[in-house]
């Protein structure tokens, strides 16, 4: 019933939350035992102003740079309290959405963004670029996390099944030398540059003065290994990861500020967050001859980059986009409304039941805005292996290194690889820890699937068998068709060249078709 008092917190594994308060309950639908009935939530007694959600990960300081804005009830905390005032938060700040005292703003201005390792490969505003000296080329379950051999990026819903070909390609690195060098396609260069972007399986490509990496998914550095011997560019996160989990020279890795405007071999060139994963950027080149041309890597598609300064009023010519969803089944919700149903869930089920594990899966890099919200929420650190907690480090964020451990006795939030989230894999988790849960609550966030038969998160069912409970949460690192003809619409460009699902002449075609008569919509709207 509604109006009764919820009784306080007690027993032997109610300490792992932190400090239970006198709480009451508001009705809302949970699923338990196998169907969903009405049960309820536990709220606070004081009133708890609505926020606008703004989670993200990472180090960068730059304004403007913001998470998806779309207000969502949000579960109590005092978190979510010094939440409310967190519009002028940028992507990367996952500190400020914790609760934690803001560094203090600088001066755009005046901000001097850190020099590139290498020198003589970059120039920032205002520096001469010497001469660039040249190199020589160089040649369904598991405990296994997937991290030890970096094939974490299966794309989220893209399976072999899926209709009419669209099917995410599989990169393989070829190491780079040899006859069976693969040829680098023509989407992966940038036209009047040296440049190529996530094309380390090709070996020394032709031309190539520069390599650009967006992201830290294999599917992206794939052939990118210690041996490598030419320039790489990226953001700092994914340069830290690059140089710590592949051994790369640290010579050969420039890394680039965000939302600064530097020059790579005469290529004037920005850095912008791609709400991908933690050190995934946009690429935007300006190039000599006044063009522009925007590489997206793998983005999920925001209304927040509306505001990137970078692009208000920019005219792009070529815009390399991430098509990994282009068709109009893939509907989902946006990402920060999926985050807080796992939150709320979470919450209630280890406030109604103290002793339950709560696991979320992930990939070596990905879904971590997830687990953090709900580390959050229950108050405690969040568990992982030797291999992530290693990747966390790379983050450069004190504020995330103060919530991970190694120690799976410390806390009930555990986080395991991907392909060991199924009901196999969790009992055998369980089995660990005898006598400590008496139940597992898990989170599972996957893409899209053919099996979403809405879009509402309020409709998602849990498959429950015996202690385990696991809900597939339909999370996506990528933008759903939706958000992809809105930023389209929104940036105009000349010219789209689709970066993925390009091996099949149809998709092709229906991808071209779809672009057409958004830009054509967008032109009648002026």
């Amino acid at each position: 019933p509604g109006d009764q008092t919820q009784p306080e917190l007690f027993g032997e594994c109610a300490p792992r939350f932190g400090n239970s308060t006198r709480l009451k309950r508001e009705s809302i639908p949970v699923a338990e035992a196998g169907r969903r009935e009405s049960c309820s939530i536990i709220s606070q007694r004081s009133k708890v102003s609505e926020p606008e959600p703004a989670l993200s990960l990472g180090s960068h300081k730059d304004k403007g740079v913001l998470t998806l804005s779309q207000k969502i009830p949000a579960m109590p905390s005092k978190t979510v309290q010094s939440c409310a005032n967190s519009k002028g938060m940028k992507q990367m700040d996952i500190g400020v959405f914790f609760g934690l005292k803001p560094k203090a703003k600088e001066d755009p201005k005046t901000k001097v963004p850190p020099k590139p390792q290498n020198q003589h490969d970059v120039a920032l505003p205002s520096e001469s670029k010497p001469g660039q000296r040249k190199r020589k080329g160089q040649g369904s379950l598991g405990d296994k996390d997937p991290l030890a051999d970096h094939t974490n990026t299966e794309p989220e819903g893209a399976t072999g099944n899926q209709r009419g070909g669209w099917k995410r390609p599989r990169q393989f690195s070829t190491g780079g030398e040899g006859k069976g060098k693969k040829q680098c396609p023509f989407y992966k260069k940038i036209p009047g540059t040296g440049f190529a972007v996530d094309a380390f399986q090709y070996g020394q490509i032709e031309g190539c003065s520069a390599y650009f990496l967006t992201h830290f998914h294999s599917d992206h550095y794939g052939g990118l290994t210690k041996k490598f011997r030419f320039p790489i560019y990226c953001s700092k996160i994914t340069g830290n990861l690059v140089q710590n989990k592949l051994r790369v020279e640290s010579e050969f890795i420039n890394t680039l500020p965000m939302n600064t405007e530097c020059v790579v071999n005469g290529i004037r060139v920005v850095l912008l967050e791609a709400n991908h994963c933690p050190g995934a950027v946009l690429l935007l080149f300006r190039l000599p001859n006044g063009t522009s041309v925007l590489h997206t890597g793998d983005f999920r598609a925001d209304r927040s980059m509306e505001s990137y300064p970078a692009l208000i009023g920019q005219r792009v010519h070529t815009l390399y986009l991430d098509t990994t969803y282009c068709s109009p089944e893939y509907t989902f919700p946006p990402q920060q409304e999926t985050i807080q149903f796992a939150v709320n869930i979470a919450f209630e089920m280890v406030t109604l039941y103290p002793c339950t594990l709560v696991v979320c899966g992930t990939y070596s890099v990905g879904k971590e805005k997830v687990f953090l919200a709900i580390a959050d929420v229950l108050g405690c650190k969040v568990c992982m292996s030797q291999d992530k907690y290693k990747t966390m480090q790379c983050l450069e964020s004190e504020d995330i290194r103060s919530l991970v451990t190694t120690d799976w006795h410390s806390t009930a939030l555990h986080v395991l690889p991907m392909m060991q989230v199924n009901f196999k894999g969790l009992n055998v988790h369980l089995g660990k820890f005898p006598g400590k849960y008496d139940r597992v609550l898990a989170f599972k966030p996957t893409g899209w699937t053919y099996s979403d038969s809405s879009v509402l998160v309020a409709d998602i069912k849990p498959e429950i068998r015996g202690k385990v409970t696991v809900y597939g949460i339909p999370y996506s690192e990528h933008s759903s068709y939706s958000e992809l003809k809105r930023f389209v619409q929104w940036l105009k460009p000349q010219k789209i060249i689709p970066t993925v699902n390009v091996g099949n002449y149809n998709s092709r075609s229906a991808m071209e078709k779809y672009f057409r008569e958004w830009l054509s919509d967008a032109a009648q709207k002026k």
